[in-house]
Formats: structure tokens, C-alpha cells, sequence
């Protein structure tokens, strides 16, 4: 009985999560009531409380999703503890952002248009408790590439410079035509190649230059 419960309990705050993710990338956040959520949703407005303690709450939810999405904290911590080689890992991190960012339900992209150009309060509390841990992995498998210490901040623009055509993707998933979204078309394995052989070169020349400082 209890099972049932929890089931349906864990489909009602899917629900009111994938409503509110349309909702607030059609509308954005000021403009998304909690009842417009709910009729969608087809819930009670108290199950928003209950489910996310309120409207806070519920945003929260909504930009963790949307970066899950994106890149799953397990897909990551799998990639980064693999016992293959750093530039394969690599490979793979690609892999899975691209994948993500030509396939996904256009909401998850939208909210991070929407966060990208206009940050909510939000973001900053949602960078230090999710998306930060999820920089520190991918730092490492910089940090295995190019024999730089983790903590060195000589890695932490490298890491940037890598994952910053992502973001751009993801700009460039709009509901108009532009330049980019022809690179989005393109076979995936491909822009893997690419992302992959552009960021190692740039990698090799931040280790070179790092080497001579030693």
C-alpha cells in the first residue's frame, strides 16, 4: 500500500515538474502562476507545497532537471572514474553533451536560454550545490590530460574553453533559424571528433606553456 502510494506520489511531482519546465520556458518564471501550473498538471495547488515546499521550491527542481538533462551527476562521475584512457574520456563526455543538447525536449534548452541571458536568483544558490561538482569532475579529467594539478587555476579557462561551445548550442536552440543550428545538424560523431581533436590541441598548448613555468 505504501509502494502505491509512493508511486503515485513520485508521478504527481513528475508531473507538476514537466508542466512547470514548458510552462516557465513558454511564459518564464514572473509569469507562471502556480495555478496555471497545477491545471496543467492536473493536480491540486496544494500538491506544489507539499511536493516542492512552494514556488521556490519548485523552480529549483526545475533548473536541477534541466541541467540533468543536459549532463547526468552519474553519467558524469562514470566517465570521469572509467579506467580508460583521459582523451577517451573526453570523447565520451562530448558523447553524451552532445547527444543531449541535438535530442532533448526543446523546454530544458529554453530555460537555460532564458537563465543564460536573464540569471534568476536562483542560479547562484543552484551552481554552488549542483552544478559545481559537476565542473570539479570534468576538471579532473583535464587534470589527467594534461598532468596539471587540479587545483592549478591555470585549468579552470581550460575547462571553460571546452565546455563553452555547448552552451553555444544550446543558444543556438531557438525557435529561429541561425548559423549554429546548421553545426547542431551535423552527425554527432563528428562534432565529437572535432570538439575532441580542437579542445586536446588546445590542451597540449596550455600543458606546453604550463611546462616552461616549471
Amino acid at each position: 500500500m505504501s509502494r502505491a502510494r509512493r508511486s503515485d506520489g513520485d508521478l504527481t511531482k513528475q508531473k507538476i515538474l514537466q508542466s512547470a519546465g514548458q510552462l516557465i520556458a513558454q511564459h518564464g518564471f514572473a509569469q507562471t502562476t502556480n495555478k496555471a501550473i497545477a491545471q496543467m498538471a492536473e493536480v491540486d495547488l496544494a500538491a506544489i507545497n507539499y511536493h516542492f515546499d512552494g514556488r521556490d521550491g519548485l523552480y529549483k527542481a526545475v533548473l536541477a532537471e534541466a541541467h540533468q538533462h543536459f549532463l547526468d551527476e552519474k553519467v558524469l562521475i562514470a566517465i570521469a572514474n572509467a579506467e580508460i584512457a583521459p582523451e577517451q574520456k573526453l570523447a565520451q563526455l562530448f558523447e553524451a553533451l552532445i547527444t543531449n543538447v541535438t535530442t532533448i525536449e526543446r523546454w530544458y534548452s529554453k530555460i537555460f536560454i532564458l537563465e543564460m541571458l536573464s540569471p534568476s536568483p536562483y542560479l547562484i544558490e543552484f551552481i554552488e550545490t549542483n552544478a559545481l561538482r559537476k565542473f570539479q569532475l570534468i576538471l579532473k579529467i583535464v587534470s589527467e590530460i594534461t598532468d596539471i594539478d587540479v587545483n592549478d587555476p591555470t585549468l579552470m579557462p581550460s575547462v571553460l574553453s571546452i565546455i563553452a561551445p555547448i552552451f553555444v548550442m544550446i543558444l543556438a536552440n531557438k525557435d529561429f533559424s541561425n548559423p549554429v543550428q546548421v553545426i547542431s545538424a551535423m552527425p554527432k560523431q563528428d562534432l565529437v571528433e572535432h570538439f575532441k581533436a580542437f579542445s586536446l590541441a588546445g590542451l597540449a598548448a596550455v600543458k606546453a606553456k604550463h611546462d616552461k613555468t616549471l
